[in-house]
């Protein structure tokens, strides 16, 4: 059976998604979508909370770094707290 425990493809899937909607989000904030004329339409279409987009915006453009697009730790485990 294959191993899939060092399967990258998730991660390369978030990349992807948040770089095309990074992308698209600059073109409707600079006016140029032909698409959506309010950033509202954009997260409608998307289905992603405002907040949720701008936090992982945000943190991607303070660091510019690619890793930043990909979920972060939310806490430790619970076998970690005994």
């Amino acid at each position: 059976m294959r191993d899939n425990s060092f399967d990258r493809t998730i991660e390369r899937n978030y990349i992807q998604k948040w770089r095309f909607l990074i992308a698209e989000y600059e073109e409707v904030k600079a006016g140029r979508s032909a698409t959506f004329r309010r950033v509202g339409d954009f997260y409608r279409h998307h289905g992603t909370c405002s907040q949720t987009f701008r936090k992982y915006y945000n943190r991607y453009l303070r660091s510019g770094a690619e890793a930043d697009l990909l979920p972060q730790r939310r806490g430790p485990k619970w076998r970690e707290r005994r």
